[in-house]
């Protein structure tokens, strides 16, 4: 399974919901939704974590934590190379990599 395949199997908006059981609701309007605290620093306000619901980019205006896709938060968050991330959201979809 490719990159691309695996990022069209699991859909932004499901994978930070499992990543970040206190997410709040998105606002389906827009792209941007809040994604609730940032699981990247010791976070005590909402507002500052971002996620694009469409790519599945993600960016804290407070510590800085940023990346493109949820391979790059799953390397990120859990300290993982890329061949690692791929295998660890494969294994946890349920899909083969």
């Amino acid at each position: 399974m490719t990159a691309r395949e695996l990022k069209a199997a699991v859909r932004p908006l499901d994978f930070y919901r499992a990543e970040i059981p206190t997410m709040p609701a998105p606002k389906i309007s827009r792209a941007w939704t809040d994604g609730g605290l940032c699981p990247f620093h010791e976070d005590r306000r909402r507002g500052s974590f971002w996620i694009n619901l469409e790519t599945g980019a993600f960016h804290c205006f407070a510590c800085g934590a940023s990346g493109g896709d949820i391979l790059a938060f799953a390397q990120q968050r859990h300290e993982l190379t890329f061949p690692e991330a791929m295998q660890a959201i494969a294994d946890a979809w349920g899909l083969s990599a």
